[in-house]
């Protein structure tokens, strides 16, 4: 049997990933299973293991598009830090990759989720700052982690009280204060000037397209 065109392999990815969230909705992480997923795309099981290894690898996809992917939380973020997005923008923009990583925390608990966004950060700031053999110093791992930790919890106190309780303006303007202070931060830790950062950080967003968000 031949292999699906790339275009239909990526529209059955993303049918799985879709199915995913909308299971997560009603069932606890840990209860959700190859199968599941597979009926609730209206693939086959063969479908989804020729996109995913895994329903590990399933959920570390998913996080990492809602972290880093186009338009997400960490893109949108760097936006308001570049100037090139407003709070009010990226609160729309947003909107759903918070409720996503609410809803993984709310069913699947914090723990094991927080330790993967931040090796997702530490990855993506590495390779902002970092030329080619260079690491990432102690300081500015320290100053990324506390600054992920301050947003990782934000979004798990939404989810376990109900996003009713925070004011809607608060997280744009919690984010817009968040990156304004891990830009300055890490640059002073890094070594680098902070219009260098700047710089660094707006070339990333042309390279991933966000530059007119």
């Amino acid at each position: 049997m031949a292999r699906p065109r790339k275009s239909e392999r990526d529209a059955a990815g993303i049918r799985l990933a879709n199915a995913f969230w909308t299971l997560l909705e009603h069932h606890r992480l840990a209860n959700i299973t190859v199968g599941m997923v597979a009926e609730q795309a209206e693939l086959n099981r063969g479908t989804f293991y020729y996109h995913f290894k895994s329903m590990d690898d399933l959920i570390d996809r998913a996080i990492e598009d809602e972290v880093l992917g186009n338009g997400s939380i960490l893109q949108n973020m760097l936006s308001l830090v570049a100037g090139s997005s407003t709070a009010n923008g990226f609160e729309a923009f947003i909107k759903q990759d918070i409720e996503r990583i609410a809803l993984l925390i709310k069913q699947g608990g914090m723990d094991s989720f927080s330790i993967k966004i931040k090796c997702l950060m530490f990855g993506t700031w590495k390779a902002i700052l970092c030329d080619e053999g260079e690491e990432l110093s102690p300081s500015t791992r320290m100053i990324i982690e506390y600054s992920t930790s301050g947003v990782i919890g934000i979004i798990a106190y939404g989810a376990l009280h109900g996003s009713g309780e925070m004011p809607p303006e608060f997280f744009p303007s919690f984010a817009k204060s968040n990156s304004d202070f891990l830009v300055r931060q890490i640059g002073i830790a890094q070594g680098i000037p902070h219009e260098a950062v700047l710089e660094r950080v707006r070339t990333t967003l042309r390279i991933a397209g966000m530059n007119d968000r």
